[in-house]
């Protein structure tokens, strides 16, 4: 009986070790960045899906595109997440552009800063909205935001 209870006991200890570990791995996997959000993807607003917001970070080095910012249901004044905490709130007509340009106007480049933490969407985390023609398509690196804060 007792050697089953060791058994068993060690069984649990590699498990939670190897838990630890690969939640450990994960966490190195996320990039950290700051940078600025400054358009979103022109078919959320079209067709009302949940809103696709553009980042480009400080460095200018990456444009980045996440679904996982906005309210999960479309909706004007349009909002900026970190869990149900809202950042920021972009109001309706920063997006009338939106047959024209990802990006919101100029004289909103620098209004919405943020620091985020992130990772590459894989293949099952991707976003893939039907659009329309008329829309210009953008093709920007879609990644998951793991965390959120103003800058």
């Amino acid at each position: 009986m007792k050697a089953n209870q060791f058994l068993l006991l060690a069984l649990l200890l590699v498990f939670l070790m190897l838990t630890a570990h690969s939640c450990e791995k994960d966490n190195e996997n996320y990039m950290h960045k700051e940078g600025y959000i400054v358009g979103f993807d022109p078919c959320t607003i079209n067709h009302k899906y949940r809103i696709g917001y553009v980042i480009i970070s400080t460095d200018l080095q990456d444009t980045l595109l996440t679904y996982n910012l906005s309210d999960p249901n479309y909706k004007m004044p349009a909002s900026v997440l970190n869990s149900q905490d809202t950042l920021y709130k972009i109001p309706k007509s920063s997006f009338d552009n939106y047959k024209n340009s990802p990006y919101f106007p100029n004289t909103l480049r620098y209004k919405y800063p943020v620091r985020f933490s992130y990772s590459i969407a894989k293949e099952d985390e991707m976003v893939y909205n039907m659009c329309t023609a008329d829309i210009i398509s953008i093709d920007f690196i879609q990644m998951i935001i793991k965390s959120l804060t103003k800058q």
